[in-house]
């Protein structure tokens, strides 16, 4: 048998053990909400299915008829590209199937943040890079048994070689972990003396480097070499994050958690905690791009909700929305005295919403984390100046961290205050808003990506919108004018078209309604939900 025959014939034995390309991607979130990322499995168990995970766990079918999977990865635009059975077969969000590329052997998968796809080859042991236009290339020759790519924030491509699989082996090379420059200068990032046979690679959002190495024998098959799951910083250092777990998958959530597959498929924690999340289940791995979760979705269903507050008895209570339909309720924490109800915002990024509590007297903030309606930690937030309070929450700077929108009552100035979780660490000043108007939320409205200053005068009821760039006002648009006897309360996406509307309330009647927005223009209305006596809307 010659050496490409063997190659070919050890591999097809090693296929459920090669992993996809995970590429890094730096991802813009623009709202205080977390982000909720759906992870894509293609099964090796002989469905031919492409499953969809919501990350509660909930599994349907994305794509079927795929058999032999070898990669899946998505691109910028949300279009998932699975490499199934030597083709390439590129998936719109919407499930519309084209073929991208074909006559390819265990093809592995890793995007550049230009856009542009490197796929490997076994058979001529190529990469061959496509770029965002469809236009081929070779990449790079005189590779022998690759099973993953990925590439950092930097454009470089990182690829792993299994080798022989026997410790110290050269049989269809070495084990080693290839540095490829965007020009294609290769050197070593990591040798055989730090790998047994690796079988994934994986970026986190620091460009630390997290292999999968496989246990392997030595020639003698009696002594055995363990694998695990490595760490390697920017710099090359080798850590051991899960030793004896030699997982075929890997894949980052944009939360910084690693999910993997083995007998079924696992999700680390960024300390090593590790938990099961599906069972019965393995294949290759992709997160599609991260949703923004809405700020106040407190049953996890992708829907805004409503949070509501009793000053007389601190008690809150959380209606569940889908739309403008109240579809259940439950009853949230009670409050501490001498504190009132802000808003909500995912603090520590575990996607659940969280209280924020303000005391008009100290002046003190705090944070109170939830698991849906529990209760499960406090933390102190920064003690406010005198004469401001905490507006609305989002993420100006776009770290994926929410922020404190600060306005001043007297001067009519607003501030942001730039958080890490409850940690003021940093801050500036932003518009000062004209007399008469009040802030009323803070959403992107013009699709830009940036969150926007949403305003409300009630005596001539008028609203408007107040572009930014940061904490700068960048332009102004008219907004509609609100209905005699409502006052406009909110912003939230309730109809889920990606576009943020307005929340009304009535308070004679205690009616809410929704204005379904399209920038600063209405397009559509509906009523909410009728808020009980003693109860007010704090969000959205």
């Amino acid at each position: 048998m010659n050496g490409n025959a063997a190659k070919g014939s050890y591999m097809k034995k090693r296929y459920i053990t090669l992993n996809t390309a995970v590429c890094f991607v730096a991802l813009v979130l623009i709202c205080s909400s977390a982000t909720a990322q759906n992870l894509f499995v293609a099964a090796s168990d002989g469905s031919s299915n492409i499953y969809e995970f919501t990350p509660a766990g909930v599994r349907s079918i994305f794509a079927s008829g795929l058999s032999y999977p070898s990669g899946l990865i998505f691109d910028s635009a949300g279009n998932l590209f699975a490499a199934v059975n030597g083709a390439i077969y590129k998936f719109t969000p919407e499930g519309v199937r084209t073929t991208f590329a074909v006559g390819l052997n265990l093809p592995k998968l890793a995007f550049d943040r230009a856009g542009n796809l490197f796929v490997s080859d076994l058979s001529t042991g190529a990469i061959f890079k496509f770029t965002p236009n469809g236009t081929k290339s070779t990449f790079a020759s005189g590779l022998n048994t690759t099973t993953g790519l990925a590439c950092d924030s930097a454009g470089n491509l990182f690829v792993s070689e299994y080798g022989s699989g026997v410790k110290g082996g050269t049989l269809n090379g070495v084990p080693v972990i290839y540095k490829f420059t965007p020009g294609g200068a290769r050197n070593t990032f990591a040798s055989p003396s730090e790998l047994n046979a690796p079988l994934a690679l994986a970026f986190d959002s620091a460009g630390n480097l997290f292999v999968s190495d496989d246990t392997v024998t030595d020639s003698t098959e009696l002594q055995t070499f363990p694998g695990a799951i490595y760490k390697f910083t920017p710099a090359g250092a080798r850590n051991t994050f899960a030793p004896g777990f030699t997982p075929f998958a890997l894949a980052f959530d944009s939360a910084g958690d690693l999910f993997v597959s083995t007998d079924a498929i696992y999700k680390f924690t960024p300390g090593g905690v590790r938990s099961t999340f599906a069972t019965g289940l393995t294949g290759f791995l992709a997160f599609g791009k991260p949703s923004t979760r809405p700020a106040t979705d407190f049953n996890n269903d992708g829907h805004p909700d409503y949070l509501l507050f009793n000053s007389a008895t601190a008690q809150t209570v959380q209606l569940f929305l889908k739309n403008n339909v109240l579809i259940g309720t439950a009853s949230g924490p009670t409050l501490p005295s001498g504190f009132n109800l802000v808003t909500v915002a995912d603090f520590n990024r575990d996607s659940h919403p969280d209280y924020l509590l303000f005391n008009s007297s100290t002046h003190q903030t705090a944070i109170w984390y939830l698991s849906g309606v529990t209760h499960t930690a406090t933390a102190s937030g920064p003690t406010l100046p005198s004469g401001w309070e905490v507006a609305a929450t989002a993420d100006l700077n776009n770290d994926g961290k929410p922020d404190f929108v600060l306005f001043n009552a007297s001067t009519h100035q607003t501030a942001v205050w730039y958080l890490s979780n409850n940690v003021h660490v940093a801050g500036s000043y932003g518009p000062t808003l004209p007399a008469g108007w009040s802030l009323a939320g803070v959403a992107d409205f013009n699709g830009d990506k940036k969150p926007d200053y949403l305003l409300f005068n009630p005596s001539t009821r008028q609203s408007e919108i107040w572009y930014l760039s940061v904490a700068t006002r960048v332009g102004n648009a008219a907004g509609p004018i609100v209905a005699a006897g409502y006052s406009l309360v909110g912003t939230a996406d309730l109809d889920g078209n990606g576009k943020p509307d307005y929340v009304l309330y009535n308070s004679s009647t205690r009616q809410t309604a929704i204005w379904y927005m399209n920038n600063y223009a209405r397009v559509g209305a509906a009523y909410g939900p009728t808020l009980p006596g003693g109860w007010n809307l704090v969000a959205p």
